[in-house]
């Protein structure tokens, strides 16, 4: 699921509304609607004006089937939002390579400084919990001075991982959106990685997102 509707206008309440339509809301410690905007004081690389790594949201906490986008400024070169299709990644593989992926598991953890944190292990091949595909859990190490995330990877090489990080990139599995006031974008949070771009000169990108289960 990727839909995207253009010059859409809503309060929040609105969107709040037309979220809960869809499914029960995953509320954190600040409620349902997070405000993604630049803030240069930032402890958290997400709110930094650095490039984001692909990862899907939930991970350290609870997974969202759907992630809800709207956004309500944007101006300038920057801050496009990546994402990658893994169902069509896995389908992609070798039997060779499929068969090596099943057995690798990654390690991921992070100092809570932002809404999430702590310690996690998963396996790289997992089950959509709603359409039975097959879909890659495939985060990419978080260097950046703000909050790293420290990846261990186990059961495969590094470049083994490296290789399927490589495709996250390639233009036939990638949605590359630039934002504009207005759009409002529902994605699954499942079937697609995500990431960003750096801001650039777009540091007044802004967005309300909503994390449906």
């Amino acid at each position: 699921m990727f839909t995207l509707n253009s010059d859409v206008s809503m309060t929040e309440a609105e969107l709040v509304s037309f979220a809960e339509a869809q499914g029960e809301l995953l509320k954190w410690d600040f409620g349902a609607v997070m405000t993604m905007k630049h803030d240069p004081e930032a402890q958290n690389y997400l709110f930094s004006d650095e490039a984001v790594p692909f990862h899907w949201d939930g991970a350290f906490f609870r997974e969202p089937t759907s992630l809800l986008f709207y956004c309500t400024e944007s101006e300038g070169a920057g801050g496009e939002t990546l994402f990658a299709n893994t169902e069509m990644i896995w389908e992609s593989l070798s039997v060779e390579e499929k068969v090596q992926a099943m057995q690798v598991t990654l390690s991921y953890e992070t100092e809570k400084k932002a809404h999430y944190g702590g310690k996690i292990t998963v396996p790289l091949v997992q089950v959509h919990p709603k359409t039975g595909k097959t879909i890659l859990r495939l985060a990419e190490e978080v260097t950046s001075e703000k909050n790293p995330v420290k990846l261990t990877v186990n059961g495969a090489s590094r470049e083994f991982f490296d290789t399927l990080v490589s495709k996250l990139y390639e233009k036939e599995f990638l949605i590359e959106h630039k934002w504009k006031k207005g759009d409002l974008l529902l994605v699954d949070n499942f079937t697609f990685l995500h990431g960003r771009r750096p801001l650039l000169d777009n540091k007044k990108r802004t967005f309300k997102r909503i994390q449906i289960l």
